[in-house]
């Protein structure tokens, strides 16, 4: 962990006055702005770890009201209050009743995906700070920032917030470097290593009910994304190493789409490619059962970084394609640097060859895997015994 100018700066503040019907006896509401109701399994599992936190942090003492764009879907997957992420008027009145924004967690403030998207951000942001409503970046994954506007705009709004904790150190080197210095900053996890494992049924509701998949004595999970110019390349490429493996190895392969339509989409089309009828897990499945569901793998390649993260959660040993330098940061902090090749030009045979090793060497890598998503499910936790602090007007220790 760390925090700016030498340490992390007390926050003793009460909730203000002008929110006192946003707290109902001693239950806290707090908003969380995110890339929730979208169809990305990745920022579901985000919201479902924030949601895990808080409980085993403050138990029935907080009470989250998501941004959704779909907010039905989210009150029915995730059972928290949900308001339409869009709707200008809706999000005001949401945070008049909140006493916290939470902003994030997530690849939220950067700018390659769009512009369109970090103002969108650093709007909510923004109105909760002009409706004199604290605010916490919470968990985020900063950057890239490419444009100078970019970086003037977050520093303009970063500066204003009462805490930020980043998902990993740098995101914490960009914030410093573009002039964030007044909140402290910590690195602390990805919320989703909170996430606890659905019960086996709920997992086994994952499987496709239209595929027999055999008994295998191993399985190996890909999950894969569209990417580049060029989609049917890419397919064929990631065909190319699905059967790698599967010939190398034996396994049975499990794709494992994390965004809907796109990446299940992309997964049929890799498996068409192959002429392979391989698994593919049912889009349908909550963040917990995806989870449960990669720790019945026993390797996992993946593109999404939620994939991985789920893998390391449940001590399955991960090999990453990185399309995005938050790939990458994720597996350096896994230790796991050597496990890793780019998602363009990699070798099928020496991404199968790297999956055999895994398995062979699966019980060591897997204790080790499992020690160090403890002690990033302690982070996890981290960011929600903050904003509770901030929200109950304790001091940040």
């Amino acid at each position: 962990m760390s925090a700016s100018n030498g340490g992390r700066r007390a926050i003793d503040r009460a909730s203000q006055s002008a929110a006192g019907d946003s707290t109902y006896g001693n239950v806290h509401t707090i908003a969380a702005s995110g890339y929730y109701g979208c169809g990305n399994a990745g920022d579901e599992a985000v919201l479902a770890g924030i949601i895990e936190a808080f409980r085993r942090t403050a138990g029935d003492a907080v009470r989250l009201v998501a941004l959704s764009q779909d907010p039905m879907a989210t009150r029915a997957l995730h059972g928290v209050g949900a308001e339409p992420r869009m709707d200008m008027q809706a999000v005001k009145s949401t945070l008049l009743r909140s006493d916290l924004l939470i902003s994030g967690g997530g690849s939220l403030l950067q700018d390659t995906t769009s512009l369109r998207s970090l103002l969108y951000y650093l709007w909510v942001a923004r109105m909760a700070l002009n409706l004199r409503r604290p605010v916490m970046f919470y968990a985020q994954g900063l950057g890239p920032l490419r444009r100078r506007m970019a970086r003037w705009l977050v520093r303009s709004i970063a500066n204003r917030v009462e805490y930020i904790t980043v998902r990993d150190e740098p995101s914490a080197r960009l914030l410093r470097s573009i002039g964030v210095s007044k909140p402290p900053i910590e690195v602390t996890a990805d919320p989703a290593f909170a996430l606890q494992p659905a019960p086996e049924e709920a997992i086994a509701a994952c499987w496709r009910s239209d595929i027999e998949h055999p008994e295998r004595k191993h399985r190996v999970g890909v999950s894969l994304r569209p990417w580049g110019d060029n989609a049917s390349a890419h397919a064929e490429h990631c065909a190319t190493m699905v059967r790698a493996i599967e010939e190398r190895t034996g396994c049975e392969i499990v794709l494992i789409p994390m965004q809907v339509p796109g990446d299940l989409t992309f997964s049929n089309d890799v498996a068409r490619t192959a002429g392979r009828p391989y698994s593919i897990a049912n889009n349908l499945c909550t963040p917990a059962a995806l989870l449960g569901l990669v720790g019945q793998m026993d390797v996992v390649v993946a593109m999404r970084l939620h994939a991985l993260i789920f893998a390391a959660r449940m001590g399955v040993p991960p090999f990453a394609l990185a399309y995005d330098p938050k790939v990458e940061s994720l597996m350096r902090s896994l230790e796991l640097a050597e496990s890793v090749a780019p998602w363009t030009g990699f070798s099928a045979s020496d991404v199968a060859e790297q999956v055999g090793t895994m398995l062979s060497e699966r019980a060591s890598r897997s204790a080790d895997l499992l020690r160090r998503a403890r002690s990033l499910e302690r982070l996890a936790l981290r960011n929600a015994e903050i904003a509770y602090s901030i929200v109950a007007g304790r001091r940040v220790v």
